[in-house]
């Protein structure tokens, strides 16, 4: 692993124990990868990590010619496929703390994408906008600890809004597949605008897949064909069971396939997606 902290790199991370990031959770964070040693979508996390922390009222100065420079240092020589976490924290209070880490892509398992993973639904509902606003990616994460309790068999935990309507996963967003059409619920529900969901949004218009981006019933889970989850460090990862619901037996379904065999392709291609000098 490789560490950055005031304008340096190490093998360790040295931040004071006195950090209010450390002691209260006031900071912010980015996950990003990368595909064949490029960073993916690097512009738009960048974005949202300068977002994210301007809701908290922390100043981040560095430009985004300036955040890449520090990224491609940090994943230079290196040999496999990489995570790379960014943080930002209050640090004393008076002077931010600013943070990033490499270290090589954790693969989920290949079984994953052939049999899918269990999801469950958490009991406690996801904390209202006008308390955390949803366009935070904070540090803390009490209330996804809270969403685990008696849950931990599931490899994702969906969380409704205060109203009951599905929201999203701690970890992912949601899509699922109704008479061939694809649903996820949208931004308005109070969710994180995840980078591959709207990618893989994107990447189901390109190929003539209707989407919806609405509010989401939870029984609609249960009444579904297919169902998978998005996230950065895994793209698309078919759903195989919901609570105690089989969605599939032996393989995922097909819209689910058709948009995992399309999505590093439709990737590549999108220029948007990778750093420009």
């Amino acid at each position: 692993m490789k560490v950055y902290l005031d304008g340096e790199w190490s093998t360790e991370a040295k931040i004071s124990v006195l950090d209010r990031g450390f002691m209260y959770g006031e900071g912010v964070y980015e996950s990003l990868r990368t595909y064949s040693g490029n960073i993916f979508s690097p512009r738009k996390h960048y974005e949202r990590f300068k977002r994210s922390a301007g809701i908290l009222g922390i100043p981040f100065e560095v430009e985004f010619t300036e955040f890449m420079k520090i990224l491609n240092e940090g994943i230079e020589g290196t040999e496999s496929d990489c995570t790379i976490r960014t943080v930002i924290t209050n640090g004393d209070g008076k002077k931010p703390a600013f943070l990033v880490y490499v270290m090589e892509l954790q693969a989920p398992d290949p079984d994953l994408y052939t049999y899918g993973v269990n999801v469950g639904i958490s009991k406690f509902r996801r904390i209202q906008d006008v308390a955390i606003p949803s366009a935070l990616k904070t540090t803390s994460h009490a209330s996804s600890m809270m969403a685990r309790q008696g849950k931990e068999n599931f490899y994702e935990i969906l969380m409704l809004n205060d109203k009951g309507f599905v929201a999203e996963g701690l970890m992912s967003n949601i899509f699922f597949v109704e008479n061939l059409n694809l649903i996820t619920p949208s931004i308005e529900t109070g969710i994180l605008d995840g980078i591959t969901r709207e990618v893989v949004i994107d990447l189901a218009r390109s190929l003539e897949i209707k989407v919806e981006e609405r509010l989401v019933n939870v029984d609609e889970l249960f009444n579904c064909s297919e169902m998978f989850l998005t996230r950065t460090s895994a793209a698309i990862i078919p759903v195989r069971k919901i609570e105690s619901r089989l969605l599939f037996e032996n393989e995922p379904g097909g819209v689910t396939q058709f948009l995992m065999e399309n999505f590093n392709s439709y990737i590549l291609q999108r220029q948007d997606l990778w750093f420009q000098q």
